[in-house]
């Protein structure tokens, strides 16, 4: 009883406030069917670009360009957007005309930016078969709006011809800077290869048998030179010996004598020789032959002089003996030994007590002046002079190894530092000389990509679906807006009708008067109807058709209009129905 007292009351107040319901409904659903149409067609033209993968094998051609597609897109983007770009679209398709003159360049730009879109088409690939896919970009849309179709299709293409030009100029420019920078390298490289070579020439030219693989060649060397040494010195000694023989027998010769064999004698000896030769001469010839007188005359004289004899003889004797001691001497130690020296003063003595004219009445039978005679004394004087000359050279080729063992022992002493030097030298060569190995391959390698990037064989945008001409518009959405229209019109009304019924102090009711009054009703008077009242009253319900009717009229002809044409949504509804119901 109380619920359908509640819901005659709700009833009543619908009825006593329908024109508060109505009126701000339709006004608002008016509103919303005016704005739908006058909000202008807008057309989006879309073009959906793949982006293919390198045609040959990396593992035959690496690519030097080593950027994602996914930033290529974003840099080529910034440069589709830049305030330059837009002006030149805007100038070149003339886009809002109507707008060019009331905006701020900033303000257009701006405008137009907004009316590109971008979008990029994703896809989880796991390239190992295990763990987390990846997401990567394999396309992405392009689209442009526009209020004429024709402008959205041709902006479009236009955006899209860009990003393809753009990407195989960003991948040639890429590889073709990768090429040119390893080829500036490589000349650099090449150039102090080229310099660390010469030096390391000039150092090995200066320094030739100073380093480390000369070693063994010097320690030949150093043993050949201390052999030939030896070898010299056993030579030298030798012929020291010789010539020391050859100047004891040459003193035993007279230089002047026409024998072959004249033996140099003493006074006695003369006398006793030509003693023997007076005998022999008068065993043939008689006393008066000139010779036998000359051999007596010799002698005569050589017996005057016999006590003065005596005292040269013994000088010539100890001469003799002093030579003899020091050949034996000298064949056993050398020239600097103290019993060689005090041998030669010895004899330097006896020589010069023999020199002196009246030292024991000497009297000298060799002649003086004159070049020998002798035959015996010059063959040995010339071989004395012989030994003279191999001693000196010998000598000579002493000097020489002994400068040589020097030099090569100086160069061994060096030679550490030398191969230290030359090891540091030879190291920073083949480090540049790998160095330049290694950018000579890679620089192949960047060719190789580069012919690949200009054959247009590298990663590349394909288009697959062109920017197609928009046969609808895909903004505004009419529907929506008379969807949301209704709704706020709806919600309007009802909150108009209930603010209008709470702010009525007017009574309608016997509960409500007996509320306010506090006092009991004895009775109610029912309502008298007259005619004008029922006049008024069909005037309203007549108002109230032709507004529903001209409402669904409107609605009717915006369906028609804008989103779709009736016939159309008949035989839609048609198939729909004989699809639901066999």
């Amino acid at each position: 009883m109380g619920q359908e007292q509640e819901f005659e009351r709700i009833r009543k107040v619908i009825l006593r406030r329908v024109g508060w319901f109505l009126w701000p409904f339709f006004a608002l659903t008016t509103m919303a069917a005016i704005i739908s149409y006058v909000l202008p067609n807008t057309y989006k033209s879309t073009a959906t670009i793949l982006i293919l993968n390198q045609q040959i094998p990396s593992a035959l051609v690496p690519s030097t360009v080593t950027t994602f597609a996914e930033e290529r897109i974003q840099a080529i983007t910034q440069e589709v957007t830049s305030r330059s770009r837009v002006l030149k679209l805007v100038e070149k398709y003339n886009l809002v005309p109507d707008k060019v003159k009331k905006l701020t360049t900033e303000d257009l730009v701006d405008a137009i930016r907004k009316r590109i879109s971008f979008h990029t088409i994703n896809a989880e690939i796991n390239k190992g078969g295990g763990g987390t896919p990846m997401q990567l970009t394999i396309a992405f849309t392009l689209s442009y709006e526009d209020e004429d179709p024709k402008k959205a299709q041709a902006v479009t293409n236009e955006i899209v011809s860009f990003y393809l030009e753009k990407n195989l100029e960003s991948r040639e420019k890429v590889a073709r800077g990768t090429t040119e920078f390893l080829s500036e390298q490589l000349k650099q490289e090449k150039t102090r290869m080229d310099d660390l070579q010469s030096r390391r020439a000039v150092f090995q030219k200066e320094h030739m048998e100073e380093l480390p693989e000369y070693m063994s060649l010097n320690m030949q060397k150093l043993e050949r030179c201390y052999q030939r040494m030896s070898e010299i010195e056993l030579q030298v000694r030798s012929l020291e010996e010789q010539r020391s023989v050859l100047k004891a027998n040459q003193a035993m010769l007279d230089p002047y004598s026409g024998g072959a064999a004249s033996k140099v004698m003493t006074p006695s000896e003369r006398l006793q020789q030509i003693r023997l030769e007076r005998a022999h001469t008068l065993s043939k010839y008689s006393t008066s032959h000139p010779t036998a007188k000359s051999e007596k005359q010799e002698i005569a004289l050589l017996e005057s002089e016999g006590k003065a004899g005596t005292g040269y003889d013994l000088m010539m004797e100890k001469l003799r003996a002093a030579e003899a001691k020091l050949t034996n001497l000298k064949s056993t130690y050398t020239e600097k030994h103290p019993y060689v020296q005090s041998a030669e003063r010895e004899i330097k003595m006896i020589k010069e007590r023999m020199a002196k004219p009246g030292d024991a009445k000497q009297a000298d039978p060799k002649p003086t002046g004159g070049p020998p005679t002798n035959a015996a004394y010059i063959t040995l004087q010339s071989e004395l002079d012989k030994l003279s000359v191999t001693v000196s050279s010998l000598q000579v080729e002493r000097k020489q190894l002994e400068k040589d063992t020097k030099n090569l022992l100086e160069k061994l002493q060096v030679m550490p530092q030398i191969a230290k030097e030359f090891s540091e030298m030879d190291v920073e060569y083949q480090t540049a000389r790998n160095n330049y190995n290694s950018i000579e391959q890679k620089l192949l390698a960047a060719k190789v990509s580069q012919g690949m990037e200009e054959e247009k064989k590298g990663e590349s945008f394909q288009v697959v679906e062109p920017a197609f001409l928009p046969e609808k518009p895909d903004k505004p959405n009419r529907l929506a807006i008379m969807l949301v229209g209704t709704v706020l019109a709806l919600g309007l009304s009802v909150g108009t009708a209930v603010l209008r019924e709470i702010s009525d102090k007017r009574i309608y009711d016997l509960e409500a008067l007996q509320k306010i009054s506090r006092l009991t009703v004895i009775s109610v008077i029912p309502s008298i109807t007259t005619e004008a009242d029922i006049a008024a009253r069909r005037r309203r319900r007549i108002a109230a058709g032709i507004v529903g009717i001209g409402s669904v009229v409107v609605a009717v002809l915006i369906v028609h209009l804008f989103f779709m044409d009736l016939n159309v949504m008949y035989a839609k509804l048609g198939r729909l129905v004989q699809n639901k119901i066999p």
